[in-house]
């Protein structure tokens, strides 16, 4: 792979190089061994807000490296479960 064909994103910290300058959210997944459950967040440029990545959503790494992290899922605002009481 010569410098012109690579292209990093640092997924959860970890700068992983790929080959294309568009990645998919669940190539994100299987590179970073995210679970399903998990949401992807990019975050935004400049006064652009972070955004979350579905698998099938096309993440540019052309220009300044990418920062993505895995959320894990969360449950603010749901009913409490009354056997945890």
């Amino acid at each position: 792979m010569s410098d012109d064909d690579k292209h990093a994103v640092v997924l959860n910290g970890e700068k992983i190089e790929v080959p294309s300058a568009k990645v998919t959210g669940i190539q994100l997944r299987l590179l970073g061994a995210i679970p399903a459950g998990y949401e992807l967040i990019t975050e935004g440029r400049g006064n652009d807000p972070d955004r979350v990545l579905t698998d099938t959503d096309v993440l540019d790494l052309s220009g300044p490296i990418r920062h993505v992290f895995a959320k894990p899922p969360t449950a603010f605002g749901s009913p409490i479960d009354a056997s945890c009481t």
